[in-house]
C-alpha cells in the first residue's frame, strides 16, 4: 500500500520504547538548566543566583530587568525568578506579561513583598510564588523540581510518541498478515483472496484448454434475519452446515471424472463474505453438468438445518456467468454472477443465469440509488394528494399523500421502483420523514386557505416502525405545523405489521395513544397470519385493488371483497376500497356496506392545487 510505514522501522521504534534504566533515573534526578533572574531588590540579586547555582543551574541576572522580555526572548531560560513589582513600558506587571506571551514557556517564580502582589500572582497562575522573607534554598527547591518535571515530562512523550509509532506498525503488519491468510476462519474454506486466486488459475487453464468456466454465487433470502434471532455464535454455525454442505455438493458432482469425457473437471469453492459463497467449475461443452449440478445444490441447500435443536429454513439464491461468454476479467464475471443471484434473490429465491437485461437492471438500480440519495438532498421528491370519499354520502372523508419523484424530462420513476430501492440503500426512514412533515405542512396550508380536510393519511414504513424515534418524530411534525394527532392517519402496508413483530406493535400502539388514527394499506396482498389482526390497536382496512377491480366481472372478486368488508365491520374498523374505477364498482361495494373508497372513479392523484380546487367543487 502508498504511505505504508515499513515494517523493518519497527525494530527501531521498538527499541526507542525501550528507554535504559539510568536513562529514566536521568529524567527523574538531573536538574541542570538555565534560570534568568528578573528583580532589582539587592538582597535578591545577591542571595538568589547562589542558591541555584547549587542546583546545577546556569543563572543569569539581568542587567537592565525593565527590558525584560527582550532578554526572556533573547535567552530562552528554562526558570525565571521575577520580582512582582517590575513594570514593563505599558505598565503592566512583567511576570503578567511574561505569562502570557505564548512564545514563552518557561517556568516563572515571582517574589512578592505583600499580599496584593501575591494575589495578583497567584491569579495569573504562575508556575510559583514566593514572599518576603525569601526561603531560597525552598526557592532553589521548587525550580529544581520544575526542570524535573519538564525533563519527567520529555522522555515519557518521547516514549508514548515510540510506543504509539510501535502500535501503528504492528496494525499495518496484522493487516498485511491477514490480508496474506487464505482462509475464513468460521467455515475453514478458502476465503475471498484465495477464491479469486483459484479463479484467475482456472480463468488461464480455462484458455489453455478451450474449456467453459462457470462461476456461481450462492446467497440466502433474509439471512439476516437469523443472525438477529440466534445471534452470531449460532449463525456462524449456519454458516459452517452449510458450507459443509456446499463442499459435499461438489464431491458427489464427480470432480475427478474422466478428463476425455464431458461434464465437470475441476472445481473450488471460497467465501466471498458473510453472507455469499462461490464455486467454479469447468465444464467441457456439450455437457448438462450445470443444470444437473445446480439442481443438486438448490435441492441440498433446501434441506432445514438444525442447531442445537433449532431448525433453520433457508432459501437459496444462485447466480452463475460463464467464462468466457458473459466476461473476461475476473472481477467482471464474479460482479454478473452475483447480479444473477440477487436477480433470483428479488424473485424469492432459486437459480438464475446471467443476462444483459441483469447487468442493465443492476445498473439502473445503482444509478437510481444515487439519484435518490441526491433528490433528498436537494429535497426534489413531491407529493401527489387522492381523495377517500365516503361511499354513502359522497362527500371527502380524507386525503392520501401519494410520494411522486419527477423526472427533470417530467417522466415519473414508480413508487413500486424507487421504495425497494430506498428500503434496501437504508434511505426508507429519512424519506418517510420527508414524506410525512411535507404532507402535515400542506395539510396545515390548505386549513389555512379555509379548505375543510378532515384528516390527511400519509404511507409508513416498517423500518420507521423499527425506529425507536418514530414517535417522537411525529410528534415533532404535528406540533411544528399547529396539528392535531387526530389530523394525521398513518398507513402501514399488511407486510409491515401482520407479522408478529412485538416492536411494531409497540410502536403501533405508541402512536395509537399519542391520538394518531392507523391503518392497514394494500390488505390481502400479504401472507402473513391474520390472526394478529384483531391484536393491532389500528382503525382502518383498506382492500386492496387487485380485488375491486374485478368485482363486476369475476365472481371470486366479489367473494372476496365481500369477506373483507364483513371481516372489517366484525371487527369495527373502517374499510376503505383502493382502486375504484367505475360506477358499477362503486355500486357492489355500496351494497356491502364498504364505507369509504378511493380511485379514478373519484380523481386521479392531484398536485396541491389541483387537490384544493377538487376540494372547492366538491364543497359547493
Amino acid at each position: 500500500m502508498e504511505n505504508e510505514p515499513d515494517p523493518a522501522d519497527m525494530t527501531t521504534a521498538l527499541k526507542r520504547l525501550s528507554i535504559p534504566v539510568d536513562t529514566v533515573d536521568d529524567a527523574f534526578e538531573e536538574s541542570a538548566g538555565t534560570a534568568l533572574f528578573l528583580c532589582r531588590d539587592s538582597d535578591a540579586k545577591k542571595w538568589g543566583p547562589r542558591w541555584l547555582s547549587q542546583s546545577n543551574m546556569q543563572v543569569t541576572v539581568a542587567s537592565d530587568p525593565a527590558n525584560g522580555l527582550e532578554i526572556v526572548r533573547s535567552m530562552s531560560p528554562e526558570i525565571i525568578v521575577v520580582e512582582a513589582s517590575l513594570t514593563d513600558a505599558s505598565g503592566a506587571a512583567l511576570f503578567t506579561v511574561l505569562q502570557d506571551a505564548a512564545d514563552i514557556g518557561a517556568f516563572i517564580i515571582v517574589l512578592c513583598g505583600n499580599a496584593r502582589e501575591t494575589k495578583a500572582a497567584l491569579d495569573t497562575e504562575v508556575f510559583d510564588v514566593a514572599r518576603k522573607p525569601f526561603d531560597w534554598q525552598a526557592i532553589a527547591r521548587r525550580a529544581g523540581n520544575a526542570l524535573q518535571l519538564k525533563s519527567t515530562k520529555s522522555a515519557f512523550d518521547e516514549a508514548n510518541q515510540a510506543l504509539q509509532e510501535a502500535l501503528d506498525l504492528a496494525n499495518v503488519a496484522r493487516q498485511r498478515l491477514r490480508s496474506q491468510e487464505r482462509f475464513e476462519p468460521v467455515t475453514g474454506l478458502p476465503n475471498k483472496v484465495k477464491f479469486v486466486d483459484l479463479l484467475r488459475r482456472a480463468m488461464r487453464g480455462s484458455d489453455r484448454d478451450g474449456s467453459t468456466l462457470a462461476v456461481f454465487v450462492v446467497g440466502f433470502t433474509r439471512f439476516r434475519l437469523v443472525i438477529e434471532a440466534m445471534g452470531q455464535e449460532q449463525a456462524d454455525r449456519v454458516l459452517t452446515e452449510i458450507g459443509r454442505k456446499l463442499v459435499g455438493c461438489l464431491k458427489s458432482a464427480s470432480v475427478a471424472a474422466d478428463p476425455d469425457q464431458p461434464g465437470l473437471r475441476t472445481a473450488a469453492i471460497g467465501v466471498l463474505d458473510q453472507f455469499r459463497f462461490g464455486l467454479l467449475m469447468t465444464v467441457r461443452e456439450g455437457s448438462d453438468s450445470i443444470q444437473s449440478f445446480q439442481s443438486h445444490l438448490l435441492e441440498t441447500l433446501s434441506r432445514p438445518i438444525e442447531i442445537q435443536g433449532q431448525v433453520v429454513h433457508l432459501s437459496a439464491c444462485l447466480g452463475v456467468a460463464m467464462y468466457p461468454q458473459d466476461a473476461d476479467g475476473v472481477d467482471k464475471l464474479l460482479q454478473r454472477a452475483d447480479n444473477a443471484m440477487r436477480d433470483a434473490q428479488s424473485r424469492g429465491g432459486g437459480f438464475k443465469f446471467h443476462c444483459a437485461a441483469t447487468d442493465l437492471a443492476a445498473a439502473r438500480k445503482l444509478r437510481l440509488e444515487n439519484m435518490l440519495h441526491e433528490s433528498l438532498e436537494r429535497r426534489e421528491l413531491s407529493l401527489a394528494y387522492q381523495p377517500i370519499i365516503d361511499v354513502k354520502s359522497g362527500q371527502l372523508r380524507s386525503v392520501e399523500a401519494l410520494l411522486r419523484w419527477r423526472q427533470p424530462d417530467n417522466s415519473l420513476i414508480p413508487p413500486d421502483e424507487f421504495v425497494v430501492i430506498a428500503e434496501e440503500s437504508g434511505l426508507m426512514i429519512r424519506m418517510g420523514e420527508y414524506a410525512l412533515e411535507l404532507a402535515c405542512r400542506q395539510l396545515a396550508a390548505w386549513r389555512n386557505e379555509g379548505l375543510s380536510i378532515p384528516y390527511i393519511c400519509v404511507n409508513v414504513a416498517k423500518a420507521q416502525l423499527m425506529s425507536s424515534t418514530f414517535g417522537s418524530v411525529v410528534h415533532r411534525i404535528l406540533r411544528d405545523q399547529g396539528l392535531d394527532a387526530s389530523d394525521l392517519e398513518l398507513e402501514i402496508s399488511e407486510r409491515g405489521v401482520l407479522s408478529g413483530d412485538e416492536d411494531v406493535v409497540s410502536q403501533l400502539r405508541g402512536l395509537k395513544s399519542l391520538g394518531v388514527r392507523l391503518s392497514i394499506d394494500d390488505f390481502g396482498t400479504g401472507d402473513s397470519a391474520i390472526a394478529y389482526l384483531k391484536e393491532l390497536p389500528v382503525d382502518v382496512l383498506k382492500i386492496d385493488r387487485s380485488y375491486v377491480a374485478g368485482i363486476a366481472v369475476e365472481g371470486k372478486d366479489v367473494a372476496i371483497a365481500s369477506a373483507m368488508i364483513a371481516l372489517g365491520q366484525r371487527l369495527q374498523l373502517i374499510v376503505v376500497a383502493e382502486g375504484v374505477e367505475t360506477e358499477e364498482q362503486l355500486q357492489i361495494l355500496r351494497e356491502f356496506g364498504c364505507d369509504c373508497y378511493q380511485g379514478f372513479y373519484a380523481a386521479k392523484p392531484l398536485d396541491p392545487q389541483g387537490f384544493a380546487e377538487f376540494v372547492s367543487k366538491n364543497a359547493t
